[in-house]
């Protein structure tokens, strides 16, 4: 007692005390609520971009259904945030992409919108760039976005500060810890901050029908790259294929579907993929050779074949190792950081699979065109 009565009596460290407990006053509630946010199931976890079957839904966007929809970690739409009704044709892997903070994200279109810059929180548009853009990465307060045969660096201003050409290329993936980017389409290039070319890699594919689709960063440094046959078949050129930093070749896996993407968990480096492959049966075509009934045009000829198109999943680990197999596949997938869960972009849902494989949420009420994906850090 004597020794707390000495210290309540002394008045040069009641300041200290009460400097203490007026911080712990501040930042308790402020802990609590940032707590809170990363447990809220309702907040948005992912952006997809794309056309949306909405005409039962009183919430439908104007301009034909195009929007960029927020869903939270159920599947749940949060917001939309409608686009234009510009035709993207045939657009690159990251369509939208959303800057490291979480903040703003970016949209790539084909159109006078060109290129969109938004806040995440409300959906109000910073600035647009028109153009003709289809993929965009943020990389330390610049956007690097692929145009036609061309890169750009975009500041977040909507200025265009850099600018190279570097030929046909598809995806783009920035490495924060060594300063450069990947970038892919018929070859995979790697360049530093300022759009040079540093080297440049061939696909080893054994014929002339393949590119490289879609890359992403590994924890080390290298990358995945996902090379598939242009057609949409069956073939040699359907690979993942594993890039040290130094552009040598580490790891081919083959694949019997065309993979579309391809994305890394940074925390564990596994490898997810999702794509489709085209399938035709030409059994119909032999029947009526066998019973001589030749098809008197093409048309009836191509009314014939059957196409099947199937679609596929696969998860495999650092070394290529096959951890999971689906046959619910699409057109874009993206890897939850926070927990190692993946969103796929199917033909009209969009659903979500924990890191095991086991269905989590399904959103349905989309189109079946092409939708691009960006999960929220």
């Amino acid at each position: 007692m004597f020794t707390i009565s000495r210290f309540l009596d002394s008045s040069r460290f009641v300041p200290i005390w009460l400097l203490i407990v007026l911080l712990i006053a501040i930042l308790a509630p402020d802990s609590g609520c940032a707590a809170k946010e990363a447990r809220n199931p309702d907040r948005a976890t992912l952006l997809a971009l794309g056309n949306w079957d909405s005409s039962t839904d009183y919430r439908r966007p104007p301009h034909g259904g195009k929007a960029v929809l927020l869903l939270n970690s159920r599947g749940e739409l949060v917001r939309q945030i409608p686009r234009s009704t510009a035709n993207r044709g045939s657009s690159g892997c990251r369509g939208i992409s959303v800057s490291q903070d979480g903040r703003s994200f970016v949209v790539c279109d084909y159109s006078t919108e060109g290129i969109s810059m938004y806040r995440t929180a409300n959906g109000i548009k910073f600035w647009s760039l028109a153009g003709f853009f289809q993929s965009a990465v943020f990389a330390d307060g610049i956007i690097y976005a692929l145009g036609t045969e061309s890169v750009y660096a975009i500041d977040r201003t909507g200025t265009v500060v850099m600018h190279s050409r570097i030929g046909w290329a598809i995806d783009i993936v920035f490495d924060s810890k060594s300063k450069c980017l990947w970038i892919v389409g018929g070859d995979i290039k790697k360049y530093n901050m300022d759009l040079q070319l540093l080297f440049e890699v061939r696909l080893p594919f054994s014929t002339a029908y393949g590119a490289a689709f879609s890359v992403d960063l590994n924890p080390d440094g290298s990358v995945w790259v996902a090379g598939r046959n242009i057609f949409g078949r069956e073939g040699d050129e359907n690979q993942l294929v594993k890039i040290s930093p130094a552009g040598q070749l580490l790891k081919v896996i083959d694949l019997d579907f065309c993979p579309l993407r391809v994305r890394v968990n940074r925390s564990d480096g596994s490898v997810w993929t999702t794509g489709k492959v085209r399938r035709q049966d030409y059994s119909r075509i032999d029947e009526r050779l066998e019973g001589d009934e030749w098809p008197e045009t093409t048309a009836e000829l191509d009314a014939l074949i059957i196409t099947k198109v199937q679609t596929h999943t696969r998860k495999y680990d650092s070394e290529g190792k096959l951890l999971v197999k689906g046959t619910q596949g699409g057109t874009s997938i993206e890897v939850n950081p926070s927990d190692g869960s993946v969103w796929i972009a199917g033909d009209k849902s969009i659903l979500h699979y924990s890191s095991t494989g086991t269905n989590l949420a399904t959103y349905t009420g989309t189109s079946g065109s092409q939708k691009w994906l960006a999960v929220i850090p």
